[in-house]
């Protein structure tokens, strides 16, 4: 004879099965993969504001040395300068006593051409004497 099951109710069903091993599996490795998610992505803005950091002092530390680098260029600007001005006034006072010298060198060639006019004419007159 045949046996004749009764259907079993939804209830009695789930008490008798439990939560299945794949829904379980699956939800951890959901919570796994978010926590580990959340793991990279703090590890990497980390990783970013350190790296960020440190290029702002390096460059903070460039920029300073930069600035002193001008300043003591400005500071070598500034006597090079003054050595030019200096020069200048030197060139432009030999240039004036140059101008000074070559007058009268001006002068005396005149003199000596005055001179030479009077010793030969003394040399002529002193010619006729004898």
């Amino acid at each position: 004879m045949k046996e004749v099951t009764e259907p079993v109710s939804r209830q009695e069903k789930r008490k008798q099965t439990g939560p299945k091993p794949g829904v379980l599996g699956i939800f951890i490795l959901l919570i796994l993969w978010a926590g580990l998610t959340y793991g990279g992505y703090w590890y990497a803005t980390d990783y970013v504001q350190r790296t960020v950091r440190e290029i702002q002092e390096t460059n903070a530390l460039n920029v300073k040395m930069l600035e002193e680098d001008i300043q003591s260029l400005r500071e070598e600007m500034g006597a090079i300068e003054e050595a030019l001005a200096q020069t200048d006034k030197t060139l432009s006072s030999t240039g004036s006593a140059g101008e000074a010298v070559n007058e009268r060198i001006s002068q005396l060639d005149g003199q000596l051409k005055k001179l030479e006019k009077s010793l030969n004419i003394m040399m002529e007159s002193g010619n006729e004497d004898y």
